[in-house]
């Protein structure tokens, strides 16, 4: 998924050292921060390219590594959204610890954790790219869909990807998703996520940038669409892609997400 300069040298160019996908990071020396939260079965790289964006504009990036993330499907199933809430709830209170501004930017179930972080406390902005409100489709009914699966199986096969990542630290083809496999325990513990998340947009009075695409087949364009509707901020804007797919921040219009993701932090952080 994602623009490919060079297809014919996929296999030779994607990065399998799975060490390098979880190292935790610290970008520039701004007085305000962002704290980046990944996507499921990724880690910290997958926000490395636009952390590099961010220090080169003033501020610093922390990349942090979600519990359970980036190893097989039996540690990712250990984990749960508590886990990964607590993680994101320390990263943010260190960084304000030292920082007059926090924005938290959040891909995917790094969107959500985002949203739910910023329920809770008043961070100076909150980005949120690929949020998965509804899977695949806004309708589908993906909770029942999950209680009957758990009755016949434990783990669903994911469809591989890649995308292709150019950075100071990596350049090449990232694997997406880290894992073949989800259990049903961690498609459960995402739906529990928004659930919660749902009624408590309208407390989230911070600055929102809300990024997705309108091809997007993993989270439903609807989510976009919910979120902008019921999030309590005044200060609110969307930005729609039209030839993206999930990974926004790796394909045709990236520059498109990094300029407006700019644009919000210089105004806002």
């Amino acid at each position: 998924m994602g623009m490919h300069p060079n297809k014919g040298m996929l296999r030779y160019s994607v990065l399998d050292d799975l060490s390098k996908y979880r190292e935790e990071f610290t970008l520039g020396d701004g007085a305000s921060a962002c704290l980046l939260v990944h996507g499921l079965g990724c880690g910290p790289i997958q926000m490395r390219e636009l952390a590099e964006n961010l220090s080169s504009w003033g501020f610093t990036a922390r990349g942090i590594l979600l519990p359970g993330h980036c190893g097989d499907t039996s540690d990712i199933a250990r984990s749960s959204l508590h886990d990964w809430a607590e993680k994101v709830s320390s990263e943010y209170f260190q960084l304000k610890s030292r920082h007059s501004k926090v924005v938290v930017i959040g891909f995917s179930l790094g969107a959500l954790l985002a949203l739910q972080l910023a329920i809770k406390q008043p961070v100076e902005g909150v980005i949120v790219m690929g949020t998965p409100i509804y899977l695949i489709r806004r309708y589908l009914p993906i909770n029942s869909l999950v209680r009957i699966g758990k009755i016949f199986i434990e783990k669903v096969k994911t469809r591989p990807r890649t995308c292709y990542m150019k950075s100071k630290s990596y350049t090449g083809y990232l694997r997406q998703p880290i894992d073949t496999h989800y259990s049903l325990k961690t498609l459960h513990e995402i739906k529990q996520i928004t659930k919660a998340i749902k009624p408590g947009l309208k407390d989230i009075k911070s600055p929102a940038l809300i990024i997705h695409s309108q091809r997007d087949r993993i989270a439903a364009p609807g989510s976009a669409k919910y979120v902008f509707q019921h999030i309590g901020s005044t200060d609110k804007r969307s930005v729609w892609l039209e030839r993206s797919h999930h990974l926004v921040m790796y394909d045709d219009e990236k520059d498109v997400v990094f300029n407006a993701i700019k644009e919000f932090l210089l105004r806002v952080g």
